[in-house]
Parts: structure tokens; C-alpha cells; sequence
């Protein structure tokens, strides 16, 4: 039994992020970790320096979800070749009237399963007329089955982007390790606060959805903390941006691989996609990075991190971390510190 009594959730009345929390453990009914009982819970970001064909295997292997990119043109034709009928691949669409007739057109002609392929409307605003009219056109395809909207929010944005035929949301604005749109408009929510009142507002509404936290997942505890206030998962750009199977690498003159991550509203990609000079970029770019690991240790780690969460707070699975199951605690910054690596130097 909880011995902290009352209990007030600080995210009733507090404007939170993951770093401004902990979840207080409970007592453990798990005899090990191994035993908690884990689901698909990872989406890897439609990026042009993660989702390509090879990372698109390596995730459909590993049962977990990846979102192709749509500028990476070559790699999403192949992998829309082999994975159309996966429901667990999706596949990023600009939002554009000219780019959903070409994908419709591509799907009458292919003819996948009835309700087999999966879409990701690729739009940086995913509350807009735009992407609700994306959307509706899209649900009404009998080849498509799941619609991700684009990044939202807010509760309102969240039931209109699912009123227009929208399975899956996509939330997060400005939390991404390259964006910059907090800093160039300064709109956006925290993320951890964005999760908790739109899962509470969707379930009070009785609507079935799944929520995609997405945006600055550094470690396996954020995600756990995103789960508990409510997501159904999480998408990973930049700690998979270093896989080997990543895309976007380039032999550079000493035959190494290298590259830099980045936003798709970065300069530097705007630049290379468009051949223009952005006024006020919503993106940044990384320093130089080299392939370091595979994907499958990304993904161990991070259901290995929710597997010991699942222990430490007296749950059985990951169907249980959730809002009605757990005590957010709010900490200062000198806890925050308290609780990362600070003797190792």
C-alpha cells in the first residue's frame, strides 16, 4: 500500500516535463524484470538521418514500428515494395493535395490488402485544415488502415485530428532534439503535460487512439514517464540517428561513414531538399556523429529501462504503467542532478 497520503498528481495544476519528475516506486510483485509483460511500444522518426530502408528491416525484424521517410525517395519505394501489407510500417506522405493523389494513385494501381498500409501525414502543424483534409482523404482509401497525424498538442487538436480519420497521434511540438520551433515561434506545450491532458481528454471522451509521445527521448526512464502520464508509445529520432542502420551516412575522404542529424526544418536540410535558404528555420543540425551500435541495442535498452520500471512501481506489464497506476513526484533541479551520474568524473 502507497504510504504517501493524499496524494495530489502536480500534473492536475502544473505546466510539466519529464526532467521536473520521478515516479515513486512501490512494492515489487515481480520476481525479475524478465517477467514484466512488455508490447510493441517503439516508433523510429520519418528523418532523413534515421528511417530509410535499412532501419525499416532492422525495426519490422525486432516487431517494433518504423516510420519511413519521404524524402529519402529510393528507400521508401523499396520498402513500400516489401512492407506495404505491414501494418506496423509507416509510411510518411507530404500533406500537399499533389502528394496524396500521387500516393492514392500508387495505391490503385498497386492494390495491397483491404485496410493493410499504413500512413504518417508528414506535417509540422498536425492541428491545421490541411492535415484534417489529409486525413479525411486518406481514411476514405479501403487499402489504408492506420493514419498518424502530424505533431499536435492539445486535447481539442487531438479529437479533431481522430474526427477526421486519424489512428494514431503523433504529439509533441518543439520537444525534438533538432527542433527549434519553442525557440523561432514560441508555440508549443510542455510534452509531458501535453500527454497526460490528452490521454485524460480522449478517455473521458471514450475514444480509442493511440498516443505517440514524440520528441527529446534521451533515456528509457523518459519513456516511462511519457507511458505513465498516458502514452501508448514512443518515437526515438536522434538515439537512433547513430545506428548502423541508419540512413543518411556518406564515406568521407578517410573511407569512414559519417554524418550530421538534423531536423527536416533545419537550414541545412532545407537547403539540400528545397536548394533554398530558409528565412526563420524551425531545425537545427548536429555535430558530425559516426555509426556506433545497431538498432537492436537501442531497443533492448529501452524495453529493458520500462521492464525495471514495471518492477519498481508494483506493476505486472506495460498495459498497467499508466496515469491511474502511479505517483509523479515534482523535484527540484538540485534532485534532478541528485539523480544523474556525478562522481564518474
Amino acid at each position: 500500500m502507497r504510504t504517501q497520503t493524499p496524494y495530489v498528481n502536480p500534473l492536475l495544476s502544473e505546466n510539466l516535463s519529464v526532467n521536473d519528475v520521478l515516479l515513486l516506486p512501490a512494492k515489487g510483485i515481480l520476481t525479475s524484470r524478465a517477467d514484466a509483460k512488455l508490447k510493441p511500444f517503439i516508433y523510429s522518426a520519418p528523418m532523413d538521418t534515421v528511417t530509410g530502408y535499412g532501419m525499416s528491416n532492422a525495426m519490422v525484424a525486432l516487431g517494433e514500428h518504423p516510420v519511413v521517410c519521404r524524402f529519402l525517395h529510393e528507400d521508401w519505394n523499396r520498402t513500400f515494395t516489401e512492407h506495404m501489407e505491414n501494418p506496423n510500417v509507416f509510411f510518411a506522405i507530404g500533406a500537399k493535395e499533389a502528394d496524396l493523389e500521387d500516393f492514392l494513385y500508387r495505391l490503385n494501381n498497386t492494390k495491397p490488402a483491404y485496410g493493410s498500409v499504413s500512413v504518417s501525414i508528414d506535417i509540422a502543424h498536425g492541428d491545421s485544415v490541411m492535415a484534417h483534409s489529409a486525413a479525411t482523404l486518406l481514411s476514405k482509401s479501403p487499402y489504408i488502415g492506420n493514419i498518424m497525424s502530424g505533431s499536435l498538442c492539445t486535447p481539442e487538436g487531438a479529437e479533431r485530428a481522430w474526427a477526421a480519420g486519424c489512428t494514431h497521434l503523433r504529439v509533441g511540438v518543439g520537444p525534438g532534439a533538432a527542433c527549434t520551433t519553442r525557440l523561432m515561434t514560441g508555440c508549443g506545450y510542455p510534452q509531458l503535460k501535453a500527454i497526460y491532458i490528452i490521454a485524460k481528454y480522449l478517455e473521458a471522451k471514450e475514444i480509442d487512439i493511440e498516443i505517440i509521445a514524440d520528441g527529446g527521448i534521451k533515456y528509457s526512464g523518459d519513456a516511462v514517464k511519457y507511458l505513465a502520464a498516458g502514452a501508448d508509445a514512443i518515437m526515438l529520432g536522434s538515439r537512433f540517428s547513430s545506428c548502423i542502420e541508419s540512413a543518411g551516412w556518406f564515406v568521407n575522404k578517410d573511407n569512414r561513414r559519417e554524418k550530421k542529424f538534423r531536423g527536416q526544418a533545419s537550414r541545412e536540410f532545407q537547403i539540400s531538399q528545397y536548394a533554398k535558404d530558409p528565412a526563420c528555420p524551425e531545425g537545427a543540425s548536429g555535430p558530425t556523429i559516426t555509426p556506433k551500435g545497431f538498432c537492436k541495442n537501442i531497443v533492448e535498452e529501452f524495453r529493458g529501462g520500462v521492464a525495471s520500471a514495471i518492477s519498481y512501481l508494483g506493476l505486472s506489464s506495460i498495459e498497467e504503467l499508466n496515469p491511474t497506476n502511479v505517483y509523479f513526484v515534482k523535484i527540484t533541479q538540485a534532485a534532478y542532478i541528485e539523480g544523474t551520474p556525478h562522481g564518474t568524473k
